[in-house]
């Protein structure tokens, strides 16, 4: 039924809103690295509009990824559009997640841009007697705009009706097709008539009336009054067929088959639970908090219940805390430290304390006390204590990391989310009191969850003491070379300005290395390489590192393009940015380690992520010089020798496996013999490179067709190889089988240690959700099993190291690596210390190893053998 009165249908630009968010903003990422300044703009955009204008009627539509009607009338179409940049595709599906989430009406149409979904919308809505509203910043739906459908450009606050074509361009709206025909559009790689621009195309149009009746008077436009006429008339001559293509192009279709009416695109509402959800899954709080109250971080209840106090008060109030067995806390943390509070919380009690960012000092006796403590987040608040002087004693609950064990899907969780989770539901009506009161219900909640599902072990007596390791390395810091990285910084720029020179000599005219358009033109365009087996987007083949790489062999451009790209990457990343995060008091890096991220329990780096510096180049090795000891002290390297190869030994008892290991062979040319049929003496670097790949390969669920893509060998042969394995090791064969039951039985994974992960995807339908889930099934115990087992080597080293007071400092972990700072002359006792502390840190059915090496460097070390070692010192040899 149509409406009785003209009501209101908006229909928003998706697409244009996406690109206008990501480059409006600059760049941000949150605590996990994944970029989100196109999620904050795109809802900040939304949520204002649906604020401001309370639509009734609204739909959003976004343009088909497939090849529409304009590629196949014009094969240059948009071709010189870049690729779409990676910090922006990660985030489409997030921002579609967001629209759903606020329970829009979310349109896509195979093949058809958005251009023309709008626009049979507006004109099939405007029929209907809707006033409709497209909401953009695009001038090209101008085309649109009649007495029932206007423009709203809602970061600028500006509309666009008739009257306001008329007044910019002196014609009805719909001539302007005709006006952009001449003009062309630069945008969409549209020619239109070259030498033709907006005031002339309207001046020619306003004369003529259209652009038929402009070609068919073609011989009167010098009396048109238009300054420079002559000239114009020749171009449009010249041009006659690119304006009748641009016209077509520019024209937006009002006739697409859409079975959707507006009278069906109500909205009822955003969905606040899912929206909340979202947000705090990317932790934007200054979002939230714009919901409505129920969706703030929490919802904290009757003031009253908060005393603040202040000397004596707090004298008193700490004297009886004192007497209570657990205390609860929460100190805020404020961008001005004059605004923390500190909120404590006894056990039992109606009451939470409040002290002042002043006053915390006074709490020193009380928290280095021997009460327990919770708290959440604890790594962050022995932090944050340790500004105001305060050591943290007794911290046995932390209920981030007891959030994060239960549900490793949702890393660092916030207290927000598990009040939720575990203690209402979200939106409930219920108060949750104060911050502190929330973690002390928590621990009553999550405790008996964390031992029913065997997991309190592991929470004891690995993750919360390694918090506190953790926090203590932090601190820390790494010794770094400033001077060393900006040499390197200033000889990577020279070596980058030489390739470039060679790159623009061999193409044989200048260009902008870092433009599709560009390399895609003078690559398959002008030299002329092949192309066969190259992926191919709408705008052309490729450029990307896969492409050049195949390329290489083809000319020696690629490779150019490739060495260059990789020392923009080592500068920019590396050589600059390192240099930005050195603290200037100590001259130090200090890097965060993530412990409640990464759903196998593995440690995480960042700011900086000091894990992924590159070592298997010369460029990536010369970054890691700049790590460095201070006078008088060495750095120590302690990595595990092939650890996760080791650890799925002990898993699966395989005894080809227990007996290499045990006997201290080299497990890849043992691997090499049982697959390849060979001897240990016809074992080569060829043979033991394919059983290396497959020996790590198999670790990560690696097929015939990814095996076949390492080695660079036919797929039946990548078969073959990975049938002969599992027949001369069916240890391994037995357990991956046994893994894969009955994680699909109980729906999760374990480590040796009891740590799990949940993998619903196991009894999905087959695909590529399945087969990942599969993947992650089989590494997980391995992968999981090896990061449990490193955190306790560190803090066994840890206890060892303190019992012997020898002030060495452990700084870095990268993975299988330990690095620390010695003092020159206890060298020798820390590599004994290590060793031990290492080695003998499981008893698993194969001894482990630990590698040493040591120097002023962390690139330049040299091992128990005495020789100097400029390996990577992660590699696995």
């Amino acid at each position: 039924m149509m409406p009785s009165e003209r009501a209101k249908l908006y229909l928003i630009d998706g697409s244009g809103y996406i690109f206008r968010a990501f480059f409006a903003l600059p760049q941000l990422n949150n605590s996990r690295g994944m970029p989100t300044n196109a999620i904050y703009g795109f809802i900040r955009m939304l949520f204002k509009l649906l604020k401001d204008a309370r639509p009734e009627h609204i739909a959003i539509v976004f343009d088909s990824p497939k090849k529409t009607f304009r590629d196949d009338l014009f094969e240059d179409y948009k071709a010189n559009r870049v690729e779409m940049p990676s910090d922006l595709s990660v985030q489409i599906p997030y921002i579609h997640r967001a629209v759903e989430a606020c329970r829009l009406q979310l349109i896509t149409l195979d093949g058809v841009e958005a251009d023309d979904v709008i626009g049979t919308l507006a004109v099939r809505a405007d029929k209907r007697k809707f006033d409709v509203i497209i909401v953009t910043a695009d001038k090209d739906f101008m085309q649109l705009v009649s007495p029932g459908i206007t423009l709203w450009d809602t970061m600028r606050d500006k509309r666009t009706g008739v009257r306001e074509v008329r007044e910019r361009f002196g014609v009805e709206p719909a001539a302007l097709i005709d006006i952009m025909a001449l003009m062309g559009d630069s945008i969409d790689n549209i020619k239109g008539v070259p030498g033709i621009g907006e005031k002339t195309a309207a001046a020619l149009i306003r004369h003529f009336g259209s652009l038929d009746q402009l070609y068919a008077q073609l011989d009167q436009i010098e009396q048109a009054g238009i300054r420079g006429a002559k000239k114009f008339g020749a171009l449009l001559l010249e041009h006659r067929a690119g304006a009748e293509l641009a016209r077509k192009l520019v024209s937006i279709e009002t006739k697409v088959p859409l079975e959707l009416e507006p009278e069906a695109l109500i909205w009822p509402g955003i969905d606040e639970q899912a929206v909340a959800e979202l947000l705090r899954e990317l932790e934007f709080g200054s979002l939230l908090a714009e919901l409505a109250p129920s969706q703030r971080s929490l919802p904290l209840g009757d003031s009253a219940a908060e005393q603040p106090v202040a000397g004596e008060r707090l004298t008193a109030a700490v004297a009886e805390l004192a007497q209570a067995s657990r205390i609860a806390l929460h100190l805020n943390h404020d961008e001005t430290p004059a605004a923390s509070k500190l909120k404590l919380h006894a056990d039992g009690s109606e009451i939470t304390y409040v002290v002042d960012a002043e006053e915390i000092p006074a709490t020193s006796a009380l928290l280095s006390g021997n009460s327990s403590k919770s708290c959440h987040d604890l790594k962050q608040h022995l932090h944050r204590l340790h500004e105001y002087g305060i050591r943290l004693a007794d911290a046995d609950f932390d209920s981030m990391l007891a959030g994060f064990l239960l549900n490793p899907g949702k890393p660092e969780p916030s207290l927000s989310d598990l009040y939720h989770q575990h203690l209402t539901p979200l939106g409930g009506g219920a108060s949750a009191g104060s911050e502190p009161r929330v973690v002390a219900a928590l621990r009553e909640a999550l405790l008996p969850k964390l031992e029913a599902a065997g997991l309190l072990a592991l929470y004891r007596d690995i993750e919360l003491p390694i918090a506190g390791l953790l926090a203590e390395m932090e601190r820390t810091g790494i010794g770094i070379d400033a001077g060393a990285l900006s040499n390197i910084s200033s000889e990577f720029g020279a070596e980058m300005a030489r390739l470039e020179r060679e790159c623009i000599d061999l193409a044989g005219h200048p260009f902008n290395l870092n433009s599709p358009l560009q390399l895609r033109e003078i690559l398959f365009t002008e030299l002329k390489l092949p192309t066969k087996g190259l992926s191919k987007t709408k705008s052309g083949y490729s450029t990307d590192v896969d492409t050049l790489t195949r390329l290489a062999s083809a000319h020696p451009l690629p490779q150019k393009l490739l060495d260059y790209r990789t020392l923009s990457k080592l500068k920019s990343t590396y050589a600059d940015a390192l240099q930005a995060l050195i603290d200037f008091k100590d001259h130090r890096i200090h890097t965060c380690f993530n412990q409640a991220l990464t759903a196998t329990g593995r440690l995480s780096s960042s700011a900086p992520n000091l894990q992924n510096i590159p070592t298997r180049t010369e460029d990536g090795r010369r970054i890691r010089r700049a790590f460095v000891a201070p006078p008088g002290s060495i750095l120590l390297s302690a990595d595990y020798s092939q650890i996760e190869l080791r650890v799925l030994a002990h898993l699966s008892g395989d005894s080809t496996l227990i007996e290499a290991f045990s006997g201290g062979e080299d497990i890849h040319a043992r691997t090499a013999c049982e697959i390849l049929g060979i001897e240990r003496d016809q074992v080569d670097a060829q043979a033991r490179r394919i059983a290396k790949v497959i020996n790590f390969g198999i670790i990560y669920g690696m097929g015939p067709q990814r095996l076949a893509g390492e080695l660079g060998i036919a797929l039946n042969a990548a078969s073959d190889y990975i049938k002969r394995y599992f027949e001369r090791l069916p240890g391994v064969r037995a357990w991956l089988d046994e893994t894969l039951r009955t994680a699909r039985e109980c729906g999760y994974v374990t480590t040796m240690y009891g740590r799990r992960r949940y993998l619903p995807e196991l009894n999905g339908p087959q695909g590529g959700s399945r087969a990942q889930a599969e993947r992650i099934a089989i590494n997980t115990p391995i992968q999981g099993s090896a990061a449990d087992l490193m955190k306790v080597a560190m803090l066994r080293l840890d206890r060892m190291l303190r019992e012997k007071q020898l002030g060495a400092l452990m700084v870095l972990q990268v993975h299988d690596e330990l690095l620390l700072e010695v003092e020159a002359d206890q060298l020798d006792r820390v590599r004994d210390i290590a060793r031990e502390a290492m080695e003998e840190a499981a008893a698993l059915q194969v001894p482990l190893k630990v590698d040493l090496k040591w120097g002023s460097n962390w690139a330049e070390m040299t091992g128990e053998s005495g020789q100097a070692l400029n390996l990577p010192a992660t590699s696995i040899v």
